[in-house]
């Protein structure tokens, strides 16, 4: 058992190794760089920051053997020592090592079989009654004495009695699987639940426990007690008794001896294990069609299957190639505030019968969101005043006709409908266009860009169809328009429904003014840094990372420019960002802090935060 009492966290700036170390017969944690050791000065701290990392690490290894960096599990273990290195094809840098000379709570992951340990529960029991009324079918066993006896050896008499509760040593190891799973915000089934807290009622009690810090040392000490009892009272040991009485054992017996130093637990080179962080957390977060480039070697499967879901918008192939040398920047993005994924609300639309306010395209609605309630109030209020400049919701569809069916029966098809309400809980299809007047000085509540893009606001999707001014979004309209199915060439259902109040270069002057408080989208070239901010911030280390890092970027961005074909695109701002670590325990994930040299962002990332995406 870990002593997080005891255990003193440590923050290296010398290495990159993070995990458990013994230091001169004191056990130290290692953090990752970017972290303050002083937060986590109580025993709760360090243990939930412990688990954290090993959750990290867990889920790192898995990916690590799934796509073949690490072969022959058991024996790597056995021959080198506890020590597993990942072999990555390709490649010449440093190696990474993963160190288990002491991995407690390892053991027990491992011994976990859940059928196994149900078919034990309620196996056939041991006992040593005879049921003598049945003895005349064992006779032909029977050893015969001279004196006409007969002996019948009770070892070799089939066990009548059915014992249908778990065997003791199954159940003592469904606490501590139980415990150990709490901590890493696991469940386990009802059915091992049920076993764990038959035993902790019976042999612990209800107020102890395996972590925390009142009472662990009591819990172990009457583990290990009941652990004796148990081993000394079960007539019949078998196979399956050892496996699970062994890693009991070494969960609570396990102990560094005096000589040990060095590494015990944790991997070295934490920076692959920072990257796939990083890289994993763009994936979940971003529209996959807008990751234009993405370094997948330290990727789950599913993580690229989930990058890979849609085709780029900018085809980025042999765009990083110098000298007939392939480089690889960490990911390229195509950057806006509409890119990022956002979380789909449940909305309500109403139809609203009149239709003389756009055409008779009947394409009027009212929504229930909270934005919508302001936004209707401040119309009603403008309209009293006679300055009637907001349009109502409208949503249009490539069928709309004039004289037709209101919009509202064409989206029945995709969402269901209850008391003449609408239910929109997913993003409007794509041959849905919505409008209504953007007020740009509201633009500070983001929830206005997540309905944007769930009722397919017009400027949303001139946006991810590449207009970036006035004039490719008058473009993309008349692009749009051939879509509709109109009866005349005069009924234009976007010119005469959506912009109903207004003229199409006043809206084209709306959109360049949207797109100036919202931000034309932009490229971002990020490369993913293992170093605390304060490196970057020391005038002695300019020389290094001028070397190490900026070139590098210039590089980057010199492809990406010469790649980009046509002149809107070549106008596009280039970012280069480099995503450090820190910790906090508020829910910001990403911080602008600094600029390098007044031209590369310092970007500091929320280390807790983004590993709730890397542990999803």
């Amino acid at each position: 058992m870990i002593n997080f009492k005891e255990l003193r966290p440590v923050a290296n700036n010398k290495y990159s190794f993070v995990g458990i170390e013994k230091r001169q017969s004191e056990t130290v944690l290692c953090l990752p760089r970017g972290f303050d050791t002083e937060i986590f000065n109580t025993y709760d701290d360090k243990r939930d920051v412990f688990f954290l990392l090993y959750k990290v690490l867990r889920e790192f290894k898995r990916i690590c053997y799934s796509k073949g960096y690490i072969s022959d599990r058991d024996g790597v273990l056995k021959s080198q020592g506890s020590t597993q290195k990942i072999c990555i094809p390709d490649e010449t840098d440093e190696e990474n090592i993963f160190y288990s000379k002491l991995d407690n709570i390892g053991t027990i992951l491992d011994a976990y079989d859940e059928l196994k340990i149900i078919s034990l529960a309620y196996r056939l029991g041991v006992t040593e009654k005879i049921d003598y009324s049945k003895i005349h079918r064992l006779l032909h066993r029977g050893v015969y004495q001279n004196n006409g006896g007969v002996y019948i050896d009770t070892m070799t008499l089939p066990r009548q009695q059915v014992h249908y509760q778990s065997t003791d040593i199954v159940s003592m190891y469904c606490y501590i699987l139980w415990e150990i799973k709490q901590q890493l915000d696991e469940e386990v089934i009802p059915e091992l639940q049920a076993l764990a807290e038959d035993f902790k009622h019976k042999y612990i009690g209800s107020e102890y426990s395996l972590f925390q810090e009142d009472y662990w040392t009591i819990t172990v000490d009457i583990l290990k007690d009941t652990l004796e009892v148990i081993t000394h009272q079960t007539p019949l040991k078998d196979d399956d008794f050892w496996e699970f009485h062994d890693v009991i054992e070494i969960f609570l017996y396990g102990e560094l001896s005096e000589q040990d130093e060095g590494e015990v637990w944790g991997i070295d080179n934490f920076h692959s294990v920072w990257e796939s962080m990083c890289l994993t957390f763009l994936v979940k977060n971003f529209e996959p069609e807008f990751i234009l480039f993405l370094d997948k070697t330290f990727l789950s499967y599913d993580t690229i299957l989930l990058a890979d879901t849609e085709s780029k918008a900018i085809n980025l192939t042999n765009t990083f190639i110098i000298n007939n040398k392939k480089l690889v920047p960490d990911a390229v993005a195509l950057y806006n505030i509409f890119f990022t994924k956002r979380e789909i609300t449940n909305l309500h639309l109403y139809a609203i019968n009149t239709y003389k306010d756009d055409y008779s395209y009947r394409a009027t609605f009212y929504c229930d969101s909270p934005y919508f309630k302001k936004y209707n109030d401040r119309q009603i209020l403008d309209r009293r005043k006679e300055i009637f400049v907001l349009t109502d919701l409208k949503i249009v569809h490539h069928k709309q006709l004039r004289d037709t069916i209101h919009t509202f029966k064409e989206l029945e098809k995709y969402y269901a409908i209850k008391e003449k309400k609408l239910l929109i809980n997913s993003q409007l299809p794509s041959n849905f266009y919505s409008y209504w007047t953007i007020e740009l000085d509201k633009l500070d509540d983001e929830s206005i860009f997540a309905l944007m893009r769930q009722l397919n606001h017009i400027f949303y999707v001139a946006i991810k169809n590449g207009a970036y001014n006035a004039e490719s979004f008058n473009i993309f309209l008349t692009e749009i328009d051939k879509n509709f199915d109109s009866r005349y060439e005069r009924y234009q259902p976007i010119r005469d429904s959506l912009f109903r109040t207004a003229s199409l270069e006043f809206i084209s002057k709306s959109f360049e003014n949207f797109l100036k408080v919202a931000n034309c989208p932009y490229f971002i070239i990020i490369d993913i840094k293992y170093l605390e901010l304060e490196y970057f911030k020391n005038p002695e280390n300019y020389r290094d990372i001028k070397d190490r890092s900026i070139r590098k970027q210039f590089v980057y961005e010199y492809l990406l420019q010469e790649y980009i074909g046509n002149e809107i695109k070549k106008e596009m701002e280039i970012q280069s960002r480099f995503w450090i670590p820190y910790y906090s325990n508020n829910d910001t994930m990403i911080k602008k802090d600094h600029t390098l040299a007044g031209y590369i962002f310092l970007n500091t990332v929320n280390f807790q935060s983004i590993s709730k995406y890397y542990l999803l």
